[in-house]
Protein backbone atom coordinates (compact mmCIF):
# COMPACT_ATOMS: atom_id res chain seq x y z
CA UNK A 1 0.00 0.00 0.00
CA UNK A 2 1.01 3.61 -0.37
CA UNK A 3 2.54 5.25 2.71
CA UNK A 4 0.59 7.62 4.89
CA UNK A 5 2.28 10.74 6.20
CA UNK A 6 2.19 9.46 9.79
CA UNK A 7 3.88 6.23 8.74
CA UNK A 8 6.58 8.16 6.93
CA UNK A 9 7.17 10.29 10.02
CA UNK A 10 7.59 7.18 12.13
CA UNK A 11 9.89 5.63 9.54
CA UNK A 12 11.97 8.80 9.27
CA UNK A 13 12.51 8.86 13.03
CA UNK A 14 13.36 5.16 13.17
CA UNK A 15 15.74 5.24 10.21
CA UNK A 16 17.71 8.31 11.26
CA UNK A 17 19.59 6.82 14.18
CA UNK A 18 23.13 5.49 14.29
CA UNK A 19 23.11 4.56 10.64
CA UNK A 20 23.90 0.86 11.17
CA UNK A 21 23.24 -1.39 8.22
CA UNK A 22 21.93 -4.92 8.12
CA UNK A 23 23.26 -8.18 6.74
CA UNK A 24 23.77 -6.73 3.28
CA UNK A 25 25.98 -3.65 3.32
CA UNK A 26 25.76 -3.20 -0.45
CA UNK A 27 23.39 -0.62 -1.79
CA UNK A 28 20.14 -1.49 -3.52
CA UNK A 29 18.39 0.53 -6.20
CA UNK A 30 14.85 1.07 -4.90
CA UNK A 31 11.72 2.40 -6.54
CA UNK A 32 8.87 3.86 -4.47
CA UNK A 33 5.32 4.65 -5.54
CA UNK A 34 4.51 7.89 -3.73
CA UNK A 35 1.04 9.27 -3.12
CA UNK A 36 1.58 13.01 -2.69
CA UNK A 37 4.19 15.76 -2.56
CA UNK A 38 4.69 15.41 1.21
CA UNK A 39 5.69 11.77 0.83
CA UNK A 40 8.06 12.59 -2.02
CA UNK A 41 9.66 15.32 0.08
CA UNK A 42 10.39 12.95 2.98
CA UNK A 43 12.08 10.57 0.58
CA UNK A 44 14.10 13.38 -1.00
CA UNK A 45 15.27 14.62 2.41
CA UNK A 46 16.36 11.16 3.57
CA UNK A 47 18.03 9.68 0.52
CA UNK A 48 21.01 10.89 -1.43
CA UNK A 49 19.65 11.37 -4.93
CA UNK A 50 16.01 10.86 -5.83
CA UNK A 51 15.13 10.50 -9.48
CA UNK A 52 11.48 11.45 -9.88
CA UNK A 53 9.02 10.39 -12.58
CA UNK A 54 6.10 12.75 -11.97
CA UNK A 55 3.84 11.06 -14.50
CA UNK A 56 4.25 7.59 -12.98
CA UNK A 57 4.52 9.10 -9.44
CA UNK A 58 7.61 7.07 -8.66
CA UNK A 59 10.85 8.00 -6.92
CA UNK A 60 14.00 5.92 -7.46
CA UNK A 61 17.12 6.04 -5.30
CA UNK A 62 19.91 4.04 -3.70
CA UNK A 63 19.27 2.59 -0.23
CA UNK A 64 20.87 0.17 2.17
CA UNK A 65 19.17 -3.13 2.94
CA UNK A 66 18.05 -1.89 6.35
CA UNK A 67 16.68 1.33 4.86
CA UNK A 68 14.71 -0.71 2.35
CA UNK A 69 13.28 -2.89 5.14
CA UNK A 70 12.38 0.20 7.19
CA UNK A 71 10.45 1.58 4.24
CA UNK A 72 8.54 -1.66 3.85
CA UNK A 73 7.77 -1.82 7.58
CA UNK A 74 6.39 1.72 7.41
CA UNK A 75 3.95 0.63 4.71
CA UNK A 76 5.84 2.27 1.88
CA UNK A 77 5.37 0.65 -1.52
CA UNK A 78 9.13 0.18 -2.02
CA UNK A 79 10.48 -2.33 -4.49
CA UNK A 80 14.00 -3.32 -5.46
CA UNK A 81 14.80 -2.62 -9.09
CA UNK A 82 16.82 -5.77 -9.70
CA UNK A 83 18.09 -4.76 -13.13
CA UNK A 84 19.34 -1.36 -11.93
CA UNK A 85 20.79 -2.91 -8.76
CA UNK A 86 22.70 -5.53 -10.74
CA UNK A 87 24.06 -2.87 -13.08
CA UNK A 88 25.22 -0.82 -10.08
CA UNK A 89 26.88 -3.89 -8.54
CA UNK A 90 28.70 -4.65 -11.79
CA UNK A 91 30.10 -1.12 -11.85
CA UNK A 92 31.14 -1.33 -8.19
CA UNK A 93 32.85 -4.70 -8.74
CA UNK A 94 34.80 -3.49 -11.77
CA UNK A 95 36.04 -0.46 -9.87
CA UNK A 96 36.93 -2.37 -6.72
CA UNK A 97 38.91 -4.98 -8.66
CA UNK A 98 41.05 -2.18 -10.07
CA UNK A 99 42.44 -1.16 -6.67
CA UNK A 100 41.63 1.61 -4.26
CA UNK A 101 43.64 4.53 -5.66
CA UNK A 102 44.38 5.21 -9.29
CA UNK A 103 45.94 8.08 -11.17
CA UNK A 104 45.19 6.73 -14.64
CA UNK A 105 41.79 6.40 -16.32
CA UNK A 106 39.00 4.74 -14.37
CA UNK A 107 38.74 1.10 -15.56
CA UNK A 108 35.67 0.52 -17.65
CA UNK A 109 35.15 4.29 -17.88
CA UNK A 110 38.09 5.51 -19.93
CA UNK A 111 36.14 8.57 -21.12
CA UNK A 112 36.20 10.07 -17.60
CA UNK A 113 39.33 11.62 -16.15
CA UNK A 114 40.42 10.95 -12.58
CA UNK A 115 41.16 13.83 -10.23
CA UNK A 116 44.84 13.63 -11.16
CA UNK A 117 44.12 13.53 -14.88
CA UNK A 118 41.72 16.45 -14.58
CA UNK A 119 44.30 18.54 -12.75
CA UNK A 120 46.98 17.54 -15.25
CA UNK A 121 44.70 18.69 -18.09
CA UNK A 122 44.16 22.05 -16.40
CA UNK A 123 47.90 22.59 -15.97
CA UNK A 124 48.62 21.51 -19.54
CA UNK A 125 46.09 23.96 -20.95
CA UNK A 126 47.65 26.76 -18.90
CA UNK A 127 51.18 25.80 -20.04
CA UNK A 128 50.18 25.57 -23.69
CA UNK A 129 48.11 28.76 -23.79
CA UNK A 130 49.23 31.20 -21.08
CA UNK A 131 47.53 33.97 -23.08
CA UNK A 132 44.18 32.23 -22.61
CA UNK A 133 44.41 30.18 -19.42
CA UNK A 134 45.62 30.12 -15.84
CA UNK A 135 45.02 27.82 -12.87
CA UNK A 136 44.03 29.23 -9.48
CA UNK A 137 44.29 27.36 -6.17
CA UNK A 138 41.27 28.39 -4.07
CA UNK A 139 41.90 26.38 -0.90
CA UNK A 140 42.17 22.89 0.56
CA UNK A 141 39.70 20.04 0.60
CA UNK A 142 38.54 18.74 3.99
CA UNK A 143 41.31 16.14 4.15
CA UNK A 144 44.00 18.61 3.13
CA UNK A 145 42.76 21.19 5.67
CA UNK A 146 43.62 18.63 8.38
CA UNK A 147 46.82 17.26 6.83
CA UNK A 148 48.78 19.12 4.11
CA UNK A 149 50.04 15.77 2.81
CA UNK A 150 46.51 14.37 2.31
CA UNK A 151 43.54 15.29 0.17
CA UNK A 152 43.65 17.83 -2.63
CA UNK A 153 43.82 21.53 -3.34
CA UNK A 154 40.69 22.86 -4.99
CA UNK A 155 41.54 24.43 -8.33
CA UNK A 156 39.87 26.69 -10.87
CA UNK A 157 40.77 26.84 -14.55
CA UNK A 158 40.23 30.45 -15.68
CA UNK A 159 39.90 31.03 -19.43
CA UNK A 160 39.78 34.26 -21.41
CA UNK A 161 41.95 36.24 -23.78
CA UNK A 162 44.10 38.48 -21.58
CA UNK A 163 44.98 40.67 -24.58
CA UNK A 164 41.41 42.03 -24.71
CA UNK A 165 41.15 42.84 -20.98
CA UNK A 166 42.10 46.49 -21.49
CA UNK A 167 39.57 47.05 -24.28
CA UNK A 168 36.67 45.28 -22.52
CA UNK A 169 36.16 46.65 -19.02
CA UNK A 170 34.63 44.36 -16.39
CA UNK A 171 34.32 41.32 -18.62
CA UNK A 172 31.25 39.23 -17.80
CA UNK A 173 32.03 35.85 -16.24
CA UNK A 174 30.59 32.37 -16.36
CA UNK A 175 31.28 30.10 -13.38
CA UNK A 176 30.87 26.39 -14.12
CA UNK A 177 30.94 23.94 -11.19
CA UNK A 178 31.13 20.19 -11.63
CA UNK A 179 30.88 17.02 -9.56
CA UNK A 180 30.21 18.57 -6.16
CA UNK A 181 28.49 15.21 -5.59
CA UNK A 182 31.39 12.81 -5.89
CA UNK A 183 29.94 9.82 -7.72
CA UNK A 184 28.57 11.91 -10.57
CA UNK A 185 31.16 11.23 -13.25
CA UNK A 186 29.71 13.19 -16.16
CA UNK A 187 29.81 16.82 -14.86
CA UNK A 188 33.58 17.13 -14.46
CA UNK A 189 34.19 15.55 -17.85
CA UNK A 190 31.60 17.65 -19.68
CA UNK A 191 33.17 20.81 -18.26
CA UNK A 192 36.70 19.64 -19.09
CA UNK A 193 35.61 18.99 -22.69
CA UNK A 194 33.94 22.41 -22.84
CA UNK A 195 37.14 24.09 -21.63
CA UNK A 196 39.14 22.18 -24.22
CA UNK A 197 36.67 23.13 -26.97
CA UNK A 198 37.10 26.79 -26.12
CA UNK A 199 40.90 26.73 -26.07
CA UNK A 200 41.40 24.33 -28.99
CA UNK A 201 38.98 26.35 -31.11
CA UNK A 202 40.52 29.72 -30.41
CA UNK A 203 41.63 31.30 -33.68
CA UNK A 204 39.93 28.71 -35.90
CA UNK A 205 36.39 28.40 -34.55
CA UNK A 206 34.61 31.76 -34.66
CA UNK A 207 32.30 31.06 -31.73
CA UNK A 208 35.05 29.84 -29.39
CA UNK A 209 37.20 32.80 -30.42
CA UNK A 210 34.72 35.59 -29.75
CA UNK A 211 33.63 33.98 -26.50
CA UNK A 212 37.19 33.92 -25.16
CA UNK A 213 37.87 37.41 -26.50
CA UNK A 214 34.76 38.78 -24.76
CA UNK A 215 34.24 36.83 -21.52
CA UNK A 216 35.95 35.00 -18.66
CA UNK A 217 35.16 31.39 -17.83
CA UNK A 218 35.85 29.93 -14.39
CA UNK A 219 35.86 26.11 -14.41
CA UNK A 220 35.67 24.36 -11.04
CA UNK A 221 36.00 20.94 -12.63
CA UNK A 222 36.09 18.93 -9.39
CA UNK A 223 33.99 20.50 -6.64
CA UNK A 224 34.50 17.62 -4.18
CA UNK A 225 37.92 16.07 -4.86
CA UNK A 226 38.19 13.97 -1.66
CA UNK A 227 34.81 12.41 -2.27
CA UNK A 228 35.51 11.94 -5.96
CA UNK A 229 38.57 9.85 -5.16
CA UNK A 230 36.38 7.52 -3.09
CA UNK A 231 33.93 7.28 -5.99
CA UNK A 232 36.76 6.42 -8.36
CA UNK A 233 37.66 3.53 -6.04
CA UNK A 234 34.19 2.03 -6.34
CA UNK A 235 32.13 3.73 -3.63
CA UNK A 236 28.74 5.19 -4.52
CA UNK A 237 29.82 8.34 -2.72
CA UNK A 238 27.89 11.65 -2.66
CA UNK A 239 29.20 13.77 0.24
CA UNK A 240 32.60 15.04 1.25
CA UNK A 241 34.67 12.86 3.62
CA UNK A 242 34.28 14.75 6.90
CA UNK A 243 34.27 12.12 9.68
CA UNK A 244 33.84 14.47 12.63
CA UNK A 245 30.02 14.53 12.87
CA UNK A 246 28.35 11.57 14.48
CA UNK A 247 29.02 7.84 14.39
CA UNK A 248 28.22 6.58 10.90
CA UNK A 249 29.16 3.51 8.92
CA UNK A 250 32.03 3.62 6.46
CA UNK A 251 29.59 4.33 3.63
CA UNK A 252 27.46 7.03 5.28
CA UNK A 253 29.65 9.73 6.84
CA UNK A 254 30.34 13.16 5.37
CA UNK A 255 28.42 16.33 4.56
CA UNK A 256 26.31 17.05 1.51
CA UNK A 257 28.13 20.09 0.15
CA UNK A 258 25.08 21.13 -1.84
CA UNK A 259 23.06 21.52 1.35
CA UNK A 260 25.85 23.39 3.18
CA UNK A 261 25.69 26.78 1.46
CA UNK A 262 24.48 29.76 3.51
CA UNK A 263 21.37 31.01 1.73
CA UNK A 264 18.33 29.53 3.54
CA UNK A 265 20.55 26.89 5.14
CA UNK A 266 18.23 24.62 7.15
CA UNK A 267 15.47 26.95 6.01
CA UNK A 268 12.87 24.60 4.56
CA UNK A 269 11.03 21.67 6.07
CA UNK A 270 12.51 18.53 4.58
CA UNK A 271 15.00 20.49 2.48
CA UNK A 272 17.98 18.73 4.07
CA UNK A 273 18.74 16.42 6.97
CA UNK A 274 20.17 17.02 10.43
CA UNK A 275 21.19 13.36 10.66
CA UNK A 276 24.96 13.09 10.05
CA UNK A 277 24.51 9.70 8.41
CA UNK A 278 21.89 10.84 5.90
CA UNK A 279 22.72 11.54 2.31
CA UNK A 280 21.46 15.12 2.55
CA UNK A 281 23.16 15.97 5.85
CA UNK A 282 23.59 19.75 5.79
CA UNK A 283 26.47 19.93 8.28
CA UNK A 284 26.59 21.33 11.82
CA UNK A 285 26.30 24.91 10.57
CA UNK A 286 26.09 26.83 7.32
CA UNK A 287 29.30 26.93 5.33
CA UNK A 288 31.02 24.59 7.76
CA UNK A 289 33.04 22.76 5.12
CA UNK A 290 36.32 23.92 3.57
CA UNK A 291 35.00 23.04 0.11
CA UNK A 292 31.94 25.26 0.61
CA UNK A 293 34.05 28.08 2.03
CA UNK A 294 36.48 27.92 -0.88
CA UNK A 295 33.72 28.12 -3.47
CA UNK A 296 31.82 30.87 -1.70
CA UNK A 297 34.91 33.01 -1.16
CA UNK A 298 36.02 32.65 -4.78
CA UNK A 299 32.62 33.17 -6.43
CA UNK A 300 30.89 35.61 -4.04
CA UNK A 301 33.78 37.07 -2.04
CA UNK A 302 33.30 38.13 1.58
CA UNK A 303 30.34 39.95 3.12
CA UNK A 304 31.20 43.38 4.54
CA UNK A 305 29.71 44.94 7.68
CA UNK A 306 26.66 46.03 5.72
CA UNK A 307 26.03 42.55 4.34
CA UNK A 308 27.20 43.29 0.79
CA UNK A 309 29.38 40.64 -0.80
CA UNK A 310 32.64 41.92 -2.27
CA UNK A 311 35.74 40.54 -3.94
CA UNK A 312 34.34 37.52 -5.76
CA UNK A 313 33.79 36.74 -9.41
CA UNK A 314 30.25 38.15 -9.41
CA UNK A 315 29.08 41.52 -8.09
CA UNK A 316 26.39 41.70 -5.40
CA UNK A 317 23.44 43.42 -7.09
CA UNK A 318 20.44 42.05 -5.18
CA UNK A 319 20.07 45.06 -2.87
CA UNK A 320 19.14 44.89 0.80
CA UNK A 321 15.84 43.05 0.58
CA UNK A 322 15.96 39.27 0.27
CA UNK A 323 13.10 39.48 -2.20
CA UNK A 324 14.65 42.21 -4.36
CA UNK A 325 15.05 41.59 -8.07
CA UNK A 326 18.45 41.60 -9.68
CA UNK A 327 18.67 44.34 -12.32
CA UNK A 328 17.90 43.38 -15.90
CA UNK A 329 21.39 44.42 -16.98
CA UNK A 330 23.12 41.89 -14.69
CA UNK A 331 26.01 40.28 -16.57
CA UNK A 332 27.28 36.75 -15.99
CA UNK A 333 25.98 33.28 -15.22
CA UNK A 334 26.44 30.50 -12.63
CA UNK A 335 25.90 26.87 -13.69
CA UNK A 336 26.21 23.80 -11.46
CA UNK A 337 26.32 20.48 -13.34
CA UNK A 338 25.04 17.24 -11.80
CA UNK A 339 23.88 13.82 -12.89
CA UNK A 340 21.41 12.41 -13.40
CA UNK A 341 17.72 13.19 -14.16
CA UNK A 342 17.78 15.24 -17.39
CA UNK A 343 16.55 18.51 -15.90
CA UNK A 344 17.33 22.23 -16.15
CA UNK A 345 16.53 23.82 -12.77
CA UNK A 346 16.52 27.41 -11.50
CA UNK A 347 15.80 29.00 -8.06
CA UNK A 348 14.16 28.68 -5.73
CA UNK A 349 14.91 25.20 -4.44
CA UNK A 350 13.87 26.02 -0.87
CA UNK A 351 10.44 27.51 -1.62
CA UNK A 352 7.59 27.35 -4.13
CA UNK A 353 7.53 31.15 -4.14
CA UNK A 354 8.71 32.55 -7.44
CA UNK A 355 11.87 34.65 -7.44
CA UNK A 356 11.69 38.32 -8.38
CA UNK A 357 13.44 37.38 -11.65
CA UNK A 358 11.32 34.29 -12.22
CA UNK A 359 10.16 35.10 -15.75
CA UNK A 360 13.67 35.77 -17.05
CA UNK A 361 15.14 32.74 -15.26
CA UNK A 362 12.43 30.53 -16.72
CA UNK A 363 12.95 31.87 -20.24
CA UNK A 364 16.70 31.23 -20.22
CA UNK A 365 16.11 27.83 -18.60
CA UNK A 366 13.75 26.83 -21.40
CA UNK A 367 16.24 28.03 -24.01
CA UNK A 368 19.03 25.98 -22.44
CA UNK A 369 16.70 22.98 -22.23
CA UNK A 370 15.95 23.20 -25.95
CA UNK A 371 19.58 22.36 -26.63
CA UNK A 372 19.90 19.34 -24.33
CA UNK A 373 16.28 18.19 -24.50
CA UNK A 374 15.82 18.15 -20.72
CA UNK A 375 12.76 19.18 -18.72
CA UNK A 376 12.95 22.83 -17.55
CA UNK A 377 11.44 23.75 -14.18
CA UNK A 378 11.90 25.72 -10.98
CA UNK A 379 13.90 23.43 -8.71
CA UNK A 380 11.19 23.16 -6.05
CA UNK A 381 8.94 21.63 -8.69
CA UNK A 382 11.08 18.51 -8.27
CA UNK A 383 11.39 18.57 -4.47
CA UNK A 384 12.43 21.03 -1.76
CA UNK A 385 16.13 21.54 -1.03
CA UNK A 386 17.83 24.17 1.13
CA UNK A 387 21.40 25.40 1.42
CA UNK A 388 22.04 24.82 -2.29
CA UNK A 389 24.66 26.68 -4.29
CA UNK A 390 22.13 27.65 -6.97
CA UNK A 391 19.86 29.40 -4.47
CA UNK A 392 22.89 30.93 -2.75
CA UNK A 393 24.47 32.50 -5.83
CA UNK A 394 21.20 33.98 -7.01
CA UNK A 395 19.94 34.74 -3.51
CA UNK A 396 23.07 36.56 -2.31
CA UNK A 397 24.25 38.18 -5.53
CA UNK A 398 21.45 38.20 -8.11
CA UNK A 399 23.43 36.27 -10.71
CA UNK A 400 21.26 34.01 -12.89
CA UNK A 401 21.91 30.52 -11.54
CA UNK A 402 21.07 27.06 -12.85
CA UNK A 403 21.49 23.42 -11.96
CA UNK A 404 21.62 21.02 -14.91
CA UNK A 405 21.01 17.36 -14.11
CA UNK A 406 22.61 15.46 -16.99
CA UNK A 407 22.46 11.97 -18.36
CA UNK A 408 20.99 8.69 -17.16
CA UNK A 409 23.28 7.34 -14.41
CA UNK A 410 25.94 8.30 -11.87
CA UNK A 411 28.43 5.93 -13.50
CA UNK A 412 27.13 6.53 -17.01
CA UNK A 413 28.55 4.32 -19.75
CA UNK A 414 31.05 5.94 -22.06
CA UNK A 415 28.96 4.99 -25.08
CA UNK A 416 25.94 6.91 -23.80
CA UNK A 417 28.07 9.78 -22.55
CA UNK A 418 29.96 10.27 -25.81
CA UNK A 419 26.97 9.87 -28.13
CA UNK A 420 24.28 11.75 -26.20
CA UNK A 421 25.08 13.44 -22.89
CA UNK A 422 28.26 15.18 -24.00
CA UNK A 423 27.13 16.70 -27.34
CA UNK A 424 23.74 17.77 -26.03
CA UNK A 425 25.21 19.56 -23.04
CA UNK A 426 28.10 21.13 -24.90
CA UNK A 427 25.46 22.69 -27.13
CA UNK A 428 23.52 23.87 -24.07
CA UNK A 429 26.59 25.41 -22.45
CA UNK A 430 27.65 27.13 -25.66
CA UNK A 431 24.22 28.71 -25.96
CA UNK A 432 24.28 29.82 -22.33
CA UNK A 433 27.72 31.37 -22.83
CA UNK A 434 26.52 33.45 -25.78
CA UNK A 435 24.14 35.23 -23.41
CA UNK A 436 26.65 36.38 -20.77
CA UNK A 437 26.34 40.08 -21.61
CA UNK A 438 22.60 40.13 -20.83
CA UNK A 439 21.30 36.75 -19.56
CA UNK A 440 18.10 38.30 -18.20
CA UNK A 441 17.38 39.95 -21.58
CA UNK A 442 18.76 38.19 -24.65
CA UNK A 443 16.91 34.86 -24.20
CA UNK A 444 13.57 36.66 -24.65
CA UNK A 445 14.63 37.34 -28.24
CA UNK A 446 15.66 35.04 -31.10
CA UNK A 447 18.86 33.04 -31.30
CA UNK A 448 21.46 33.67 -34.00
CA UNK A 449 23.13 30.70 -35.63
CA UNK A 450 25.17 29.67 -38.68
CA UNK A 451 26.88 33.04 -39.15
CA UNK A 452 29.18 32.94 -42.18
CA UNK A 453 31.23 35.40 -44.23
CA UNK A 454 32.01 34.87 -47.91
CA UNK A 455 34.63 35.06 -49.20
CA UNK A 456 36.70 34.28 -46.12
CA UNK A 457 39.71 36.24 -47.42
CA UNK A 458 39.50 39.52 -49.35
CA UNK A 459 41.53 42.53 -50.37
CA UNK A 460 40.68 45.80 -48.65
CA UNK A 461 37.72 47.39 -50.40
CA UNK A 462 36.28 44.11 -51.65
CA UNK A 463 32.78 43.50 -50.33
CA UNK A 464 31.89 40.41 -48.29
CA UNK A 465 28.51 38.75 -47.91
CA UNK A 466 27.36 37.95 -44.37
CA UNK A 467 24.70 35.28 -43.89
CA UNK A 468 23.02 33.87 -40.80
CA UNK A 469 19.86 32.25 -39.50
CA UNK A 470 17.68 33.98 -36.88
CA UNK A 471 15.35 31.65 -34.97
CA UNK A 472 12.81 32.53 -32.25
CA UNK A 473 11.50 28.99 -31.78
CA UNK A 474 14.37 27.35 -29.92
CA UNK A 475 12.69 26.95 -26.51
CA UNK A 476 11.73 23.76 -24.71
CA UNK A 477 7.95 23.96 -24.47
CA UNK A 478 7.44 20.74 -22.47
CA UNK A 479 6.64 22.52 -19.19
CA UNK A 480 4.77 25.67 -20.16
CA UNK A 481 5.30 27.68 -23.31
CA UNK A 482 7.47 30.61 -24.29
CA UNK A 483 5.98 33.01 -26.87
CA UNK A 484 7.27 32.55 -30.40
CA UNK A 485 7.31 35.65 -32.61
CA UNK A 486 8.08 36.37 -36.21
CA UNK A 487 11.53 37.80 -36.89
CA UNK A 488 11.39 41.53 -37.65
CA UNK A 489 15.02 42.60 -38.12
CA UNK A 490 18.65 41.49 -38.12
CA UNK A 491 21.84 43.52 -38.02
CA UNK A 492 25.52 42.94 -38.69
CA UNK A 493 28.25 44.78 -36.77
CA UNK A 494 31.75 45.00 -38.24
CA UNK A 495 34.53 44.79 -35.62
CA UNK A 496 32.10 46.00 -32.94
CA UNK A 497 30.05 44.09 -30.40
CA UNK A 498 26.32 44.76 -30.81
CA UNK A 499 25.89 46.08 -27.28
CA UNK A 500 28.72 48.61 -27.57
CA UNK A 501 27.47 52.18 -27.30
CA UNK A 502 27.40 53.77 -30.74
CA UNK A 503 28.10 50.52 -32.61
CA UNK A 504 27.51 50.90 -36.35
CA UNK A 505 24.95 48.45 -37.66
CA UNK A 506 24.41 47.14 -41.17
CA UNK A 507 20.81 46.19 -41.80
CA UNK A 508 20.35 42.63 -43.02
CA UNK A 509 17.53 41.42 -45.24
CA UNK A 510 15.51 38.20 -45.25
CA UNK A 511 16.71 35.90 -48.00
CA UNK A 512 13.15 35.33 -49.22
CA UNK A 513 12.37 39.06 -49.16
CA UNK A 514 9.77 39.01 -46.37
CA UNK A 515 9.87 39.08 -42.56
CA UNK A 516 7.03 36.65 -41.95
CA UNK A 517 8.23 33.62 -39.97
CA UNK A 518 9.88 32.82 -36.64
CA UNK A 519 12.94 31.47 -38.45
CA UNK A 520 14.57 33.57 -41.15
CA UNK A 521 17.68 33.23 -43.27
CA UNK A 522 19.27 36.69 -43.53
CA UNK A 523 22.06 38.31 -45.51
CA UNK A 524 23.90 41.60 -45.95
CA UNK A 525 26.74 42.93 -48.07
CA UNK A 526 29.46 44.62 -46.00
CA UNK A 527 32.01 47.04 -47.41
CA UNK A 528 35.62 46.47 -46.28
CA UNK A 529 37.01 49.76 -47.55
CA UNK A 530 39.69 51.13 -45.21
CA UNK A 531 40.07 47.95 -43.15
CA UNK A 532 43.58 47.11 -41.99
CA UNK A 533 45.14 43.82 -43.09
CA UNK A 534 44.43 40.97 -40.70
CA UNK A 535 41.49 39.22 -39.10
CA UNK A 536 38.14 40.97 -38.63
CA UNK A 537 34.93 39.91 -36.91
CA UNK A 538 31.27 40.35 -37.86
CA UNK A 539 28.64 40.01 -35.14
CA UNK A 540 25.01 39.28 -36.03
CA UNK A 541 21.98 39.76 -33.83
CA UNK A 542 18.25 39.59 -34.57
CA UNK A 543 15.06 40.96 -33.05
CA UNK A 544 11.47 39.76 -33.14
CA UNK A 545 7.96 41.14 -33.45
CA UNK A 546 7.71 41.25 -29.66
CA UNK A 547 10.42 43.91 -29.63
CA UNK A 548 13.13 41.70 -28.07
CA UNK A 549 16.71 41.57 -29.26
CA UNK A 550 18.25 38.14 -29.08
CA UNK A 551 21.41 36.14 -28.58
CA UNK A 552 24.32 37.09 -30.90
CA UNK A 553 26.93 35.05 -32.68
CA UNK A 554 29.86 35.94 -34.93
CA UNK A 555 32.14 34.95 -37.80
CA UNK A 556 35.60 36.04 -38.96
CA UNK A 557 37.20 36.96 -42.25
CA UNK A 558 40.67 38.09 -43.25
CA UNK A 559 41.79 41.19 -45.17
CA UNK A 560 44.85 40.36 -47.23
CA UNK A 561 47.65 42.91 -47.50
CA UNK A 562 48.17 44.20 -51.05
Amino acid sequence: MRPGLAALLLWSAAASGAGAVGKDDQLLFVSVQYGNRAQLQYLAARFQHVSVDEHARTAAFEATYDEYLALRRAGVDARVDEVATERMREVDEALLQSGQVRTEAIPGFACYRTIEETYDTMQQIARDRPDLARVVDIGPSWLRSRDPAAGYPMKVLVLGNSATDASIANKPSMVLLGSIHAREYTPAEVLTRFAQWLVDGYGSNAEATWLLDTYRFHFVLQGNPDGRKRAEAGASWRKNVNTSNGSCTASNYGIDLNRNFPFRWNGAAGGSSGNPCAGTYRGPQQGSEPETQNLLRYIAGVADAGGTWRGGVFPDRRGDAATAAAPQDYRGLFVDLHSYSRLVLWPWAYSSTATANATALRTLGRRIAWHNGYAPKQWVGLYVADGTNTDTMYGLLGVPSYTIEMGVAFFESCATFESTTLPKNLAALRYAARNLTAPYVYPTGPDTLAVAVSPASVSAGQAVTVTATIDDGRSNQSNGAEPVHAIRAASAYLDQRPWTAGATRVAMQPSDGTWDTSRESVRAVVNTQGLAPGRHVVFVRGSDAGGSVGTPDAAYFTVIAD
